[in-house]
């Protein structure tokens, strides 16, 4: 929480990309803790602190995906093509209006408040520690979730399939991170190439989203262009991501593993559940 005041500060500036990204994602771990302590210490302070952040943190993320969108337009057309400079022109008018409806969000969002949930709250998240076969049970739950979010999105293919996938996962790697610090120090290299495929793979359909709707007077053969190229770039990533959880190797198995099995879950060291 503190982190989060100390960033506002800085992303004021110039809204630098990596600014945005560091501030959004101070809210995010704490929008994703009070989640997970509203279902093992119900109180109605975690509430108050999500509904504080939702307009700020929504905000930032329009924002945010306008900035990635120009890097991606940059990265996949040549300086001379046509369609890329006239996406680069529309993707500036949308980032400057994202950039006044965060700081209009950022004016609104009440730092008194905060400062005082920062002192109230913390005890109210010692109630169970970290490690606690509590947060076992909610990380083997968001897991399980992401298998069957994963399952559905390979049978589908959906775009929409593979973000709520994209979103499942993320929520298991932030209870091990917030909760479960043992084995998100074993877990997060992979954790983190995961979501950055599936982050990408996102990235690449909200462009082709906007090749769509701003490309048609590039020509056919131009729009055709890019998003074969995106295409391509999609499907690299998407491969990747299902080696990765593909046979015995999978990574699910190997998450999964790393939870003691049986009716119960027992609160026992990482070390050992390894080796179960």
């Amino acid at each position: 929480m503190n982190r989060v005041l100390a960033t506002a500060d800085d992303v004021r500036d110039d809204w630098d990309a990596d600014k945005v990204h560091d501030l959004r994602v101070a809210l995010r771990r704490c929008r994703t803790m009070a989640d997970a302590l509203s279902e093992v210490n119900p109180i109605p302070g975690w509430r108050k602190l999500k509904k504080s952040t939702r307009d700020l943190f929504q905000a930032l993320g329009d924002l945010r995906d306008t900035q990635i969108e120009r890097e991606w337009t940059k990265k996949l057309g040549a300086a001379s093509d046509p369609l890329r400079k006239h996406l680069l022109r529309v993707l500036a008018r949308q980032e400057a209006k994202h950039r006044e409806e965060a700081a209009k969000a950022l004016d609104e969002f009440d730092r008194k408040d905060w400062k005082k949930w920062s002192r109230k709250l913390p005890a109210k998240a010692e109630f169970f520690p970290v490690e606690s076969v509590v947060f076992q049970r909610l990380a083997v739950s968001r897991l399980n979730n992401a298998v069957a979010l994963y399952q559905r999105a390979r049978k589908g293919r959906s775009r929409v399939a593979w973000h709520r996938l994209r979103i499942g996962l993320k929520e298991f790697r932030y209870i091990l991170e917030n909760f479960l610090p043992q084995r998100y120090a074993a877990w997060s290299e992979d954790l983190k190439r995961m979501q950055d495929l599936l982050g990408e793979v996102h990235d690449l359909d909200v462009l082709r989203s906007e090749i769509q709707r701003h490309g048609a007077g590039s020509g056919a053969a131009a729009v055709a262009k890019w998003r074969k190229r995106i295409d391509e770039e999609r499907s690299t990533r998407l491969e990747e991501f299902r080696k990765r959880t593909a046979d015995k190797e999978s990574l699910w198995l190997v998450w999964r593993a790393g939870f003691p099995w049986g009716q119960t879950l027992q609160a026992i060291p990482f070390a050992e559940s390894r080796s179960a």
